[in-house]
């Protein structure tokens, strides 16, 4: 790794894209550090570096969205080689380039924070701002790696020279505590979301957010550090007390306005921003949409390669009425023949036949559009999520859920339902008097609805402690119930999924430079 972010270092220097809403400014090659971060304007653009490594194809743009969290949620359909098909090992090309993007954003995130006080004519409030980004971008990369692969290196100031020794790796406990010592110092820098009016930059409710989610990974596996519940409560809380943020009332319309790069500030946290189609200048398009989108053929309806689908698990987990359902699992396809496509409903029983319906391409408004890219964002946190969140860890630090727990969980449904999300409605509310196992039992499966297809399931799972089980049944139900023609490929997809998988294996790029560090268990 050392080599690897020295020449980072050097050519850093700076070689980033801009992006709309978190940085507008000319790309610039080949700058000494040591003549740059003077002004604000080189502070952005050092800033928009360190973001940009979000969206990576091997990142949020591609990778995170299938083929990197395999879970019940979904698989691939027919393949049966290479990581499509889970098929990883250390050599994998994917998981090495994936583990290089976050190491590379984390050395973006060191060259500034090693600089920033240089900028002695910017603003104190405007370093603070920019430092706070920079200081919870650089946790966040390192929350995906620790959570990906365990205990890894962690480097806290940038490359100075190739002969650096390499690091060892650190214990994930350690590195979980400095994640959040980072992150709560970014919380008392960074500005609200109401300063900016979009939701692609770290803001105060961001970090909460994302705050709760690393404490309630730290309850969990592996650390099963319980007493972090309290904390993961108390930031959840945090977000929904601000005000600032609500449930959309309807549903699809979340993801609409991704594909339609409308800023939803009250119901979307913080997004991954892609922009365009990649058929200008500027090149900030990602594949969602296209990788993992409703199957169609033509490119000028909005293709979508006929690889995600979704799991009998996940379509039966939806009451009929429950109308998330048939938003999240497409109920149609586009069937082409020659030069055309008509939309074409799914028969009731084909329901591994059926794509992810979240993003579809049928309402980009950029045209021509392009066969592979799209400029749909990707949502990274959603008020819903906090509010699963918040109910979770409050039925943990209760012993059972309270009233508060009911309420949010309450809220998510009832919107799922179609209903106002403040009144009580007998169809979409839970059952109370539940015990703490049975609600915990409800809010796995309420986050499986919720937050389907968004990246979240293999990491939930994981941190429950029941990856490895919950596959090894996907894979018996794939054997029993799956149309034979989709069968194999689901199966062994699935059947790779064992104690190993839980952690990605340390990348070859990584051993051949870092003789400190050593493979995880079972690669």
């Amino acid at each position: 790794m050392k080599t690897t972010l020295f020449y980072i270092a050097m050519m850093l220097t700076l070689v980033v894209s801009s992006c709309s809403k978190i940085l507008d400014t000319t790309p610039q090659d080949f700058v000494s550090p040591v003549n740059y971060y003077n002004t604000e304007s080189e502070l952005q653009s050092a800033l928009a570096g360190v973001y940009d490594r979000l969206g990576d194809n091997r990142v949020y743009a591609q990778g995170m969205a299938c083929y990197m969290v395999f879970s019940d949620e979904f698989f691939m359909k027919n393949q049966t080689s290479g990581i499509n098909a889970n098929i990883v090992d250390a050599s994998t090309l994917e998981v090495n380039r994936h583990w290089e993007a976050l190491y590379t954003g984390i050395e973006r995130a060191n060259m500034l924070l090693d600089n920033i006080d240089k900028a002695v004519k910017v603003a104190e409030d405007k370093r603070n701002e920019i430092k706070g980004q920079a200081l919870f971008l650089r946790a966040y990369y390192y929350f995906l790696l620790t959570d990906e692969f365990g205990a890894v290196p962690l480097k806290l100031q940038s490359t100075k020279t190739p002969e650096e020794p390499p690091l060892p790796a650190t214990p994930v406990k350690d590195i979980y505590e400095r994640i959040v010592v980072d992150m709560k110092q970014a919380e008392g820098l960074v500005k609200s979301v109401s300063d900016y009016g979009y939701n692609t930059r770290i803001t105060k409710t961001t970090v909460q957010g994302i705050l709760a989610r690393v404490y309630l990974t730290m309850a969990g596996f592996p650390l099963n550090d319980v007493a972090k519940y309290a904390d993961a409560r108390s930031y959840a809380d945090k977000v929904i007390q601000s005000g600032l943020h609500g449930l959309n009332p309807d549903f699809k319309q979340i993801y609409i306005n991704h594909v339609q790069e409308i800023f939803d500030t009250r119901e979307n946290l913080w997004e991954v921003e892609f922009k365009g189609n990649n058929q200008g200048e500027i090149q900030e398009g990602g594949s969602i949409g296209s990788y993992n989108g409703i199957t169609c053929g033509i490119i000028d309806i909005g293709y979508g390669y006929d690889y995600v689908h979704a799991t009998a698990k996940l379509y039966n987990a939806y009451a009929a009425s429950d109308q998330r359902r048939d938003w999240t699992v497409a109920p149609f396809r586009y069937v082409t023949t020659g030069q055309t496509a008509v939309k074409t409903n799914w028969a009731a029983d084909q329901i591994y036949d059926r794509s992810n319906g979240k993003w579809r391409r049928e309402y980009e408004l950029l045209l021509p559009r392009n066969q592979n890219i799209t400029g749909t964002n990707w949502p990274l946190l959603r008020y819903a999520d906090v509010l699963l969140m918040f109910a979770e860890a409050d039925n943990q630090v209760n012993g059972g859920p309270t009233t508060d727990a009911y309420k949010a969980i309450n809220m998510v449904r009832r919107r799922g339902y179609g209903k106002d999300v403040q009144i009580p409605d007998a169809q979409a509310d839970v059952a109370t008097g539940l015990s703490q196992q049975d609600f915990l039992d409800l809010i796995r499966s309420e986050r499986l609805r919720e937050l389907a297809f968004e990246g979240l399931r293999k990491h939930d799972l994981v941190r429950w402690g029941i990856y490895p089980t919950v596959m090894q049944a996907q894979a018996r139900e794939y054997q029993v119930n799956m149309p034979s023609t989709l069968k194999d490929p689901a199966i062994a997809q699935a059947q790779r999924v064992t104690d190993r998988a839980v952690l990605f294996p340390i990348p070859n790029s990584e051993l051949a430079v870092n003789p400190n560090i050593k493979q995880n268990t079972g690669w």
